[in-house]
């Protein structure tokens, strides 16, 4: 199956072309807006795995948590797609992606998005599976639900926000992000998705922790 990944829940733009294994990607770091540069990206990940837009047969996005603007953007375009081009849509959760990107790892894994006021979005994995909800929280609550003798992995786009902590920790680490373990494991995980419960409804949004704040800054 060709599967064309797509992630815009935080700034750096993820696009990738997938077919048993990542064949191209396009990613994209600030200060570059996905509005204005989704398309683009999706075109040069397709011309480098040499692969036409006809020939997709699923779009996996991250749904969220994320940006609010960004997810909106990702969503709203991977519609778009899948209606143009009649392939289904399958929306994946963002910390999902990270969890499984990491599962060779050891001990908890513990990816970090910042959600701003001194939060994070998270959840706990073990080798690819959640333990527990996902959670909008404080990163130092977070530390106490984290008083395990295993290693501690954080990974995602936020994980420096760990680096003090880990530092007064033996075995906890953080990971400096790899896009391209992200755009496999999206892909892989939009495919287990659509296999289980069929392509995302139409009114299929954004995965939300917190509800937007009126007046909150536009995202990239």
């Amino acid at each position: 199956m060709i599967i064309l990944s797509i992630d815009t829940s935080c700034p750096t733009l993820k696009i990738g072309i997938f077919r048993e294994r990542l064949l191209a990607s396009s990613v994209l770091e600030p200060p570059v807006t996905h509005a204005e540069t989704i398309i683009p990206a999706i075109e040069k990940a397709l011309q480098s795995a040499k692969i036409k837009n006809t020939e997709i047969e699923l779009i996996a996005v991250a749904g969220g948590p994320g940006s609010f603007t960004g997810l909106r953007i990702g969503i709203a375009t991977s519609k778009g797609l899948s209606l143009g081009l009649g392939v289904p849509m399958a929306l994946v959760p963002t910390l999902d992606v990270y969890g499984v990107a990491w599962r060779e790892l050891g001990g908890i894994v513990v990816p970090l998005l910042d959600a701003r006021k001194h939060r994070v979005y998270c959840a706990r994995y073990h080798h690819g599976e959640r333990i527990g909800e996902w959670m909008d929280i404080e990163l130092a609550t977070l530390v106490s639900k984290l008083q395990v003798e295993e290693e501690v992995h954080f990974v995602g786009p936020d994980a420096d926000l760990a680096e003090t902590i880990c530092l007064e920790r033996s075995g906890w680490t953080t990971h400096s992000p790899e896009p391209e373990r992200d755009i496999e494991a999206l892909a892989m995980l939009g495919a287990r998705r659509y296999n289980e419960k069929g392509p995302a409804e139409d009114s299929a949004g954004p995965m939300y922790l917190r509800e937007p704040e009126i007046g909150e800054p536009l995202a990239r």
